[in-house]
């Protein structure tokens, strides 16, 4: 990785929403990033996400990424975080 930055908007959505207390963040990581470092970052950004920031399914711009792929992240990417949902 380089000492150069992106910036990654991150939107979030139900229980996760909830969590965040936010609906978007804007999160700056390392130029040449994968959406591992986004999770942990969003982690310790928003504790009470906890381990749901590293397990929760997302969609790198509108297009859902396997939990156990790890995508190199783009400058103005989106990354949304889509918990499960439940119900009856």
């Amino acid at each position: 990785m380089t000492d150069k930055t992106i910036t990654v908007k991150c939107v979030f959505f139900g229980s996760a929403k909830e969590m965040a207390g936010v609906g978007e963040y804007a999160a700056t990581v390392p130029e040449g990033a994968r959406a591992s470092v986004l999770r942990k970052q969003l982690a310790e950004r928003f504790v009470i996400l906890g381990d749901a920031a590293l397990e929760t399914n997302i969609a790198l711009n509108q297009q859902y990424v396997a939990v156990d792929d790890d995508p190199v992240l783009s400058d103005r990417d989106e990354v949304a975080m889509i918990p499960p949902i439940s119900g009856g």
